[in-house]
């Protein structure tokens, strides 16, 4: 990997880089915190639509498109990414599944999001 592709820290700890995976994991919840209009300078950029669903039902279909919409946008490493919604843990948080490719390897990385914070948690579970 460049040096000029890894992070400053590392290059200043002269650490060893991280998996890419990680890299892409770590983007992807700064991307999934951004609320589109308020979190970025791209004012599209971010997790938002959802909100306007006229009831819960809606409101987990449309979040689960525009979270897959999301990432085919903003994080090209991941490629062929599928977002599938694996249900709710107790009243306030939906899980959601994301898989996809990084390089050659299949990953999946799960999605908690807390229904009353709006706070995504993003956990790599396995590559495949």
């Amino acid at each position: 990997m460049a040096a000029h592709f890894r992070s400053f820290l590392a290059r200043l700890t002269r650490g060893a880089p991280r998996p890419e995976i990680e890299a892409v994991a770590r983007n992807l919840e700064h991307l999934l915190n951004t609320r589109k209009g308020c979190g970025s300078v791209v004012a599209e950029l971010g997790l938002g639509d959802y909100e306007a669903a006229p009831n819960t039902h809606h409101a987990v279909l449309l979040l689960r498109v525009e979270i897959e919409r999301l990432v085919r946008r903003a994080e090209p490493r991941l490629c062929e990414p599928r977002v599938t919604l694996l249900g709710g843990l107790g009243t306030r948080h939906i899980i959601f599944e994301l898989q996809g490719k990084v390089g050659a390897e299949s990953h999946v990385i799960l999605l908690d999001i807390d229904t009353t914070t709006r706070h995504v948690t993003v956990t790599l579970e396995r590559a495949q």
